[in-house]
């Protein structure tokens, strides 16, 4: 049997045209050429060139609406690997004082694919173990369970239904190493509805174009009276 040729991905993540691109659909939102080329300085058609290798490679996937054609991160596998990655990677030097703005606000809050990460999610995580909300896998030390106790709290405060959660196909409540914090913040299945949860009490917001979220004034009262998060303002 031939061994796979990991050289093909490893050629595609060599560009850092296509790395941002990739960079702009982890935030798990899918976007139209126009919108991915409005948040880069290349051209259209290069975008689209670019698009075309990475869907072709199955790291990004794209879907129909009419006349429109949306891109996204192809499945939970690509942001595993973009992370990882980043873990590894050197930070690049800042050259402007929004490039400084930008690396703060990526750094106290933003997506990881469809769940939270930096400052906050780490936070997140400590609050849930610390609460006894979400405690290790004793089988599985990258993995949680949630307490009985819990899923009380997550079906009360957060009208989130465990059981549901756990019969969708894809992992459940794990580790995801933060590449800005060092620490583990968590993804899967919980990590979602977590993130759902804030986005649609308006606790935080998405920015166009970037992972970083910004957290409201209304978020800002929740985190510390509810989950006993302070947070710097930038």
């Amino acid at each position: 049997m031939n061994s796979p040729d990991v050289t093909t991905i490893l050629r595609l993540l060599s560009d850092k045209s296509r790395v941002n691109i990739l960079d702009i659909l982890m935030d798990g939102r899918a976007y139209t050429v126009n919108e991915i080329t409005s948040f880069t300085k290349l051209k259209q058609h290069t975008v689209s060139y670019h698009l075309k290798l990475l869907t072709e490679a199955k790291l990004t996937s794209v879907t129909q609406y009419g006349k429109f054609r949306y891109y996204s991160i192809s499945d939970t596998i690509t942001p595993e690997l973009f992370e990882i990655l980043s873990n590894y990677s050197p930070l690049e030097p800042t050259k402007s004082y929004n490039q400084h703005f930008t690396k703060k606000e990526l750094k106290q809050a933003r997506t990881c694919y469809d769940h939270l990460a930096g400052e906050l999610g780490v936070k997140i995580k400590d609050f849930l173990t610390s609460e006894n909300i979400i405690a290790e896998n004793k089988s599985n030390s990258d993995n949680y369970i949630v307490t009985t106790s819990g899923e009380v709290f997550l079906k009360e405060e957060l009208n989130i239904n465990v059981t549901d959660l756990k019969n969708k196909k894809r992992k459940f409540c794990i580790n995801c190493l933060d590449w800005s914090e060092r620490k583990n913040h968590i993804a899967g299945a919980l990590a979602k509805a977590i993130l759902d949860f804030l986005i649609e009490n308006k606790y935080i917001i998405r920015n166009s174009g970037s992972r970083a979220i910004k957290i409201t004034d209304k978020g800002k009262i929740f985190f510390k009276e509810n989950w006993h998060i302070i947070l710097a303002d930038n």
